[in-house]
């Protein structure tokens, strides 16, 4: 719960940054936090990453595109048809930087938290119902597992003579429908998940024994402490550079 306090707390500032220099340092520090502290492999957080780099290239190409149709004062850069001002090229850049600085530090604390951790640190340390805590583990659990449920439903679909992905009309209802099958999977695993908790008492009394149990110790503490003050002190450097401003600040 420290670290997703320090997540939370750096993405509500990095959302207030007008300019992309703090998404872009809040990027590269989230992946190198992860890379080292937490020691992730560099290939296995590339991988992971790649399709978030490219949404990002591709918002923002596609803003740059329609931002530069536009006819306002103050161009400061020209090609062809289009045309952009500061405002525009400062926007396009820090929008695209923030979700890939949203997306690592998300992907981070995924890789590097344990889903057993994380619903016991909500239960004894954020006083969570335990009805709702194993709830959460279980929808945690469930979700790395819809790749291989999709990829099941391909197959049933390509045996019983229903092409995949073969044309451009297939391409674009695949997605429809493999839809309802993975719903209807996703309410059994519901459905099998509810009865377990049921047969086994869950929370028919308040006080409960576990097994192990998470506490918050001067490590996790130094934690909050080292992580916040450094991360003010980018941000301090930055605001008296000019190179922080508030969303709502207009450049001059």
């Amino acid at each position: 719960m420290i670290k997703l306090l320090v997540i939370t707390v750096l993405t509500v500032v990095v959302c207030m940054s007008y300019f992309p220099v703090l998404p872009i340092l809040t990027f590269l520090l989230a992946f190198f936090a992860t890379w080292l502290a937490g020691r992730i492999p560099m290939g296995n957080l590339l991988r992971r990453l790649l399709i978030f780099l490219v949404v990002s290239v591709l918002f923002m190409f596609s803003m740059l595109v329609l931002r530069g149709l536009n006819d306002e004062p103050g161009i400061v850069f020209r090609l062809w048809l289009f045309r952009w001002t500061k405002r525009d090229l400062v926007h396009a850049v820090s929008l695209g930087f923030r979700i890939l600085a949203l997306v690592t530090m998300s992907m981070g604390f995924v890789l590097t938290t344990r889903p057993r951790d994380l619903v016991l640190s909500l239960i004894i340390q954020c006083k969570v119902s335990v009805v709702h805590g194993y709830a959460t583990m279980a929808t945690y659990r469930f979700l790395p597992e819809l790749q291989s449920q999709v990829d099941s439903i391909h197959l049933a679909q390509e045996i019983r003579g229903i092409p995949w992905n073969r044309g451009v009309l297939s391409r674009f209802t695949s997605p429809f429908r493999v839809l309802l099958p993975l719903l209807c999977v996703a309410a059994r695993r519901g459905e099998r998940v509810a009865c377990a908790m049921e047969s086994r008492g869950l929370g028919r009394e308040e006080l409960r024994t576990f097994y192990k149990k998470t506490s918050v110790d001067k490590s996790d503490w130094m934690f909050l402490a080292v992580s916040l003050l450094l991360y003010g002190l980018v941000v301090a450097v930055l605001v008296k550079y000019d190179l922080y401003r508030f969303s709502f600040a207009a450049i001059q």
